[in-house]
C-alpha cells in the first residue's frame, strides 16, 4: 500500500498486486493507510474455493475479501470491510476450538442442505455467499464472488 500510495501522489492513482499471500483479515489496515494521505484506499483478494453459489453444491468461489477506504472530509470515514460470505472460515475454527455450533446460513452439507456442524467443510460441504439463501439475497454474495473469480494467483 506505501508503494500504491506514493505512485497516487505522483500521478493521481497507484495500483499494486501481491502474489503468493496468505490469510488476509488484515484488508482494512491495507486500505485505511491510504485515508492519511486523503486517498481512498482498496484492498482486495481471491481465496481457495471453498463457498459453494447459490442452488450449487460444487466449492466454486472463494470469501474472497474486500475492503475500500474512503476519506469524508470532517466526517469520519466511510470503511467497508468485508467478505462474500456469511462468515469466515477462520469464524468456523473457532467455534471447533470452542466445541460450538454455527449458526444456520453458515455453512452446508455436501449436498447442499443446511448444516451447524462448524466441522462440515472438512466433511466436503461448503460455506455459502453472503445471504446464506435465496430467500435472503444470496445472490448479492455470489455476484461479489463471482465479480472476483477472474483475478487467480499469478
Amino acid at each position: 500500500m506505501k508503494i500504491a500510495i506514493e505512485k497516487a501522489n505522483k500521478v493521481g492513482t497507484g495500483w499494486v498486486a501481491v502474489k503468493n499471500s496468505n490469510h488476509f483479515g488484515i484488508a482494512g489496515y491495507h486500505a485505511m493507510m491510504a485515508l492519511e494521505h486523503d486517498m481512498i484506499g482498496m484492498a482486495m483478494t481471491n481465496a481457495s474455493p471453498l463457498v459453494a453459489p447459490t442452488f450449487s453444491v460444487e466449492r466454486l468461489l472463494g470469501t474472497n475479501p474486500i475492503c475500500v477506504a474512503i476519506p469524508a472530509g470532517e466526517q469520519p470515514p466511510f470503511v467497508a470491510d468485508f467478505a462474500t460470505t456469511t462468515a469466515a472460515n477462520g469464524k468456523l475454527e473457532i467455534l471447533q476450538r470452542k466445541n460450538q455450533e454455527a449458526p444456520e446460513g453458515w455453512i452446508q452439507k455436501k449436498d447442499g442442505s443446511v448444516s451447524i456442524n462448524p466441522n462440515e467443510l472438512k466433511d466436503g460441504g461448503a460455506l455459502v455467499p453472503l445471504g446464506s439463501d435465496r430467500e435472503h439475497g444470496s445472490h448479492k454474495g455470489f455476484c461479489l464472488g463471482h465479480g472476483w473469480i477472474f483475478f487467480r494467483p499469478f
